[in-house]
Formats: C-alpha cells, sequence, structure tokens
C-alpha cells in the first residue's frame, strides 16, 4: 500500500506542471469551440489528466536502484490468459472449509493485485462514457489500447532506458484492466447522477459566450501579440537586407521615441490591430480565432476609420496620457520658486487618477457597458458564435460562425 500511494505522490508532484503546460493552450481552445470557459468543465478536463497522471505513475514506479538495474536483462512475458483464477483456486485449496477458503483467496497478494488492476482503469470508462460520449464499442478499443500502453511501457524497460523489463508483461493485467474500464462504463450513470450532462455543459458554455468576458480579451490579445511579435521579427530583417533607412524616416522615429519611449512599438501594434478588421471583415487574428467581431452597436459592419478610432484611443489613453503628465510635470519642475515636493506629489495624484479611470473601465466592462475606446469609436466585440437552432445541440461547425455574426447579444 505504501509503494501505490508514494506513486499517486508523485503523479501529485507532476501535475501542476502538466497543468502549466496545458492552461493556456486549452483556455485558447474553450474559446475558440464555445466562447467561454466554464469552471465544471475545466474541473472535470483537469481531474481527468490528474487521473491518467497518477495511473502511469502506478504503473512505472517505483523505478528499479542502481543495481537492479544493472541485473536487468530480457523481456519477460506471461501470456496465459487467466492465470490469476489457477492462483486462487490454489489459495482455496489450502485453507479447507468454504468460508476459510474465501478469506484465504481475498487476502492473497493474487486477489489484491487483480483487484487493484481492476480498480485502476475503471475511472478510465467512467470519463469515456461520461464526458466523451464513447460508446461500448470505442470505450472497449480505447480501454485496451491504454492497458497495452501500460504493459508495453513494462515490457520495454521504461522505452529502453533499462537493458530489460523491470516489471512482468502479463497478458491477466491487459484483460483485467481493460475490463475495469467496461466495468466503470456500466457504473456511469450512477456517477453521472451526480453532475449536469455533458449537454448541459455545452450550452452553458455556449450561453455565457454571448458575454465577452475580460480574459477573452486578454486571449485573442495574446494571440494578436504572437502575431505582431512575428510580423516586427519579419520587418526588422528586410530592414537590415535593405540597408539604412532613409534621413527622414529615421527622425522621425528618433522623434516619436523621444516623446514616448517605446512609441514606434505602440504605432506599429496600433496599426496592426486596425489594417487586419478592414482586411478579414472586422476581425484580427485573436478575434477570428476565439470568434469574436468588432461591429456598430446595431450590428452593423464599422466603417473603416473607426478600427484606428478604436485603437488610436486605447493606445492613447494606456500609453500616450502617462507620457504627456510626464512631460507636463517636467515643465512645472523647471519653474522657478516652485516646491521640490509639489511636482512628485503632482505626478502621484495624476498617475492615481488614471488608475481609478482605468479600474472604474473595469467596472464598466463587469456591468456589460461598453469601454472608453468603444464609446469613442462607437464599435463593440460580439460573439461569431450562433446559439443552436435544435435545443439539444451545443457546437456551431467550424466554419459556419462567420455567415451570420451573433450580434443580438455580446457585450453592450
Amino acid at each position: 500500500m505504501s509503494g501505490y500511494l508514494s506513486a499517486i505522490g508523485q503523479g501529485l508532484v507532476f501535475f501542476p506542471l502538466a497543468a502549466l503546460l496545458l492552461t493556456l493552450p486549452y483556455i485558447a481552445w474553450n474559446y475558440r469551440r464555445y466562447g467561454s470557459v466554464l469552471s465544471l468543465r475545466i474541473l472535470i478536463v483537469y481531474s481527468f489528466i490528474l487521473y491518467l497522471i497518477c495511473a502511469y505513475c502506478l504503473v512505472i514506479f517505483p523505478l528499479p536502484s542502481g543495481a537492479e538495474a544493472a541485473a536487468l536483462s530480457g523481456h519477460r512475458m506471461q501470456m496465459v490468459p487467466f492465470s490469476f483464477l489457477a492462483d486462487f483456486a490454489k489459495e482455496a485449496r489450502g485453507a479447507g472449509s468454504f468460508p476459510a477458503a474465501v478469506r484465504a483467496v481475498v487476502g492473497s497478494s493474487a486477489f489484491l493485485v487483480t483487484g487493484f488492476n481492476l480498480l485502476l482503469t475503471l475511472p478510465f470508462g467512467v470519463y469515456l462514457r461520461y464526458y466523451f460520449g464513447c460508446g461500448a464499442r470505442r470505450t472497449l478499443l480505447l480501454a485496451f489500447l491504454l492497458s497495452l500502453f501500460f504493459e508495453l511501457t513494462q515490457l520495454s524497460g521504461l522505452y529502453g532506458i533499462y537493458p530489460g523489463s523491470y516489471r512482468l508483461f502479463d497478458v491477466d493485467d491487459l484483460i483485467v484492466n481493460t475490463a475495469g474500464s467496461m466495468l466503470g462504463y456500466a457504473l456511469e450513470p450512477l456517477a453521472a447522477r451526480l453532475l449536469p450532462t455533458r449537454a448541459q455543459i455545452d450550452r452553458a458554455s455556449m450561453a455565457r459566450s454571448r458575454h465577452v468576458s475580460l480574459l477573452r480579451r486578454f486571449v485573442a490579445l495574446g494571440y494578436d501579440g504572437v502575431v505582431w511579435l512575428a510580423l516586427g521579427v519579419a520587418v526588422s530583417v528586410l530592414l537590415r537586407l535593405a540597408g539604412p533607412l532613409p534621413e527622414p524616416l529615421r527622425q522621425l522615429g528618433a522623434a516619436v521615441d523621444g516623446f514616448w519611449p517605446g512609441g514606434l512599438g505602440a504605432l506599429g501594434w496600433t496599426a496592426y490591430l486596425s489594417v487586419c478588421p478592414m482586411l478579414l471583415g472586422g476581425q484580427t487574428v485573436g478575434h477570428r480565432l476565439t470568434r469574436l467581431r468588432i461591429v456598430e452597436p446595431d450590428g452593423r459592419p464599422p466603417v473603416w476609420y473607426q478600427y484606428p478610432l478604436r485603437y488610436g484611443s486605447l493606445m492613447l489613453v494606456l500609453g500616450g496620457v502617462p507620457r504627456l503628465a510626464a512631460l507636463s510635470l517636467d515643465a512645472l519642475g523647471a519653474l522657478p520658486g516652485l516646491p521640490a515636493l509639489a511636482p512628485a506629489l503632482l505626478q502621484l495624484a495624476l498617475m492615481g487618477l488614471w488608475m481609478l479611470a482605468l479600474l472604474f473601465e473595469v467596472l464598466r466592462m463587469a456591468m456589460r457597458e461598453p469601454l472608453f475606446y468603444e464609446r469613442f469609436s462607437h464599435t463593440r466585440l460580439v460573439t461569431t458564435i450562433r446559439p443552436p437552432r435544435d435545443p439539444d445541440s451545443f457546437y456551431v461547425p467550424e466554419g459556419r460562425e462567420d455567415s451570420e455574426t451573433f450580434a443580438t447579444t455580446g457585450h453592450r
């Protein structure tokens, strides 16, 4: 038992790393397919990942010591099906009476190992039927493949790391593990009574997608940031190959950066966010991947100039206003007779007001009110995921979401 607990502990150690690697892609995939991230779905999927990690650790741990590994040679296999039944019979024959025989079988190592192998894959069948909607035949196939993967891992000496198998490839384990998954498949209706159905989870996700959340905006912005970074690298390489910039362009760039450090990057970022919707029908690359679109408040496509108004005002408030305040305070500090602390205190007050205004915008977003740059440009973001026509369906097929913008709802 201590060995099992130790292996599960190893799985709990590896799980945070797996979660860290999977979280961002999984969140992005949820926004692409459903338009929202539902906490219950996250709990179910991550518990399934944790289960698989712990099951794998139970298969490979404990690892052999150095001396044990050096002594390994060959790959051992037990290919006689249902040999565990012979072990049960052997234990029962030596016990005498029927009650004693039952106690002997239940207390034997063969029974405990068989029971563990049955329980090891039982959750697999429950997950496959409940969340992934697998039928009996598909569950049987996937359960067999998982069990075969576990046995081949042992047979190969952990994929050739060890010169021989430090655990026995046992066809009985393959049979019992597969049977455990099918037992979980049969018991799934009992577990499903405690949770909503998969269709209900998906419909809840679709309903939440009508509100464009702050996280969804950030995910879309992250996609666009990757595209913009790739474009920036490509442009830098081309400029180096083309030679030095003309003197007027160089002076203009120096003037922009002198007024606003990083201002050239902000201008390029604004240009990217403004030009993409002109070319992609109201969407940036990030919007398309998260199924969002920029429209006017009545749902009509914006006019081309509304895109630079939208993102130009955003960049100006986020970076330009603090820079203008800093320049004004520098000029104020140069005035004679002014107390030394006055510019610093005034700058602190202005930055506090600026941060308070940004916080107010976040609160407006939580209240589903338009943000300042949306009001200024007369635009808003809506989801392109349409409500299902069939109340029992939940998914809009890929490629169909852009045929009709879901403009009657969304962030207004």
